[in-house]
C-alpha cells in the first residue's frame, strides 16, 4: 500500500465529520439549538484525529520525506499545505469560542468556513500533493514512509480512533439519518 493511500483513507473520516458539522450549522440557521455535547465531541474529533493525528503525520512524516526526495521547487507547495493546516486549526478554535459564548451565528460562520477550506484542502492533497509524492518518492522511500505512518497509527487506532469513530457514527445517525 502506498503511503498516500493511508492518508486518503483518513480523509474520508474527516469528510464524515464535516458532513455532521454542516448539518449542525444548518440546524442553527433554522432556529434549532446546538447540542453542546455533540459540538464538543465533533471538536474533539477534529482536534485529536484531523489535526493532531492526521495532519501531525503529514507534517512529521510525509512532508519531510517529500522535502528530502524532491527538488526545492516543491517547498512552496508544502509550506502552503502547512499554512492551510494552521487556518483549519484557527477555524476549529472559532467553533470552540462560538460554543463557549453561545453565539449561534458565529458557529455557523466558522462551520461554513471550515467546511469550505478543509474540503478544498483535502481535494488539493488527494489530487495534487499526493500525486506529487508519488512522483518524487521512490518505491523504497514510499514503503519506508508508509511504515512510519503505520507506526504513528499503532496505539492511536485502538485506544483513541475507535471511540472517536463510534461517536462520529452516532452523530451521523442523529444529524444525517445515516452512517457512512
Amino acid at each position: 500500500m502506498k503511503a498516500t493511500d493511508l492518508l486518503m483513507r483518513e480523509h474520508k473520516y474527516i469528510i464524515r465529520a464535516l458532513n455532521v458539522i454542516q448539518q449542525m450549522a444548518s440546524n442553527v440557521e433554522h432556529g434549532k439549538a446546538l447540542d453542546d455535547r455533540d459540538v464538543e465531541d465533533i471538536i474533539r474529533f477534529l482536534r485529536l484525529f484531523a489535526d493532531e493525528h492526521h495532519q501531525g503525520k503529514e507534517e512529521a512524516v510525509l512532508f519531510p520525506a517529500m522535502l528530502k526526495a524532491s527538488d526545492p521547487g516543491h517547498l512552496a507547495t508544502l509550506r502552503w499545505m502547512t499554512f492551510e493546516h494552521d487556518q483549519e486549526r484557527s477555524l476549529v478554535e472559532g467553533l470552540e469560542d462560538a460554543l463557549r459564548t453561545k453565539k449561534g451565528k458565529d458557529f455557523v460562520y466558522f462551520a461554513e468556513r471550515l467546511n469550505h477550506i478543509l474540503r478544498t484542502h483535502i481535494h488539493k492533497e488527494d489530487h495534487i500533493l499526493f500525486e506529487l509524492a508519488g512522483t518524487c518518492l521512490s518505491p523504497g522511500e514510499d514503503e519506508r514512509v508508509a511504515c512510519e505512518l503505520e507506526d504513528f497509527d499503532r496505539n492511536f487506532n485502538e485506544k483513541i480512533l475507535k471511540p472517536l469513530l463510534e461517536r462520529l457514527t452516532a452523530m451521523e445517525w442523529k444529524y444525517l439519518g445515516r452512517a457512512a
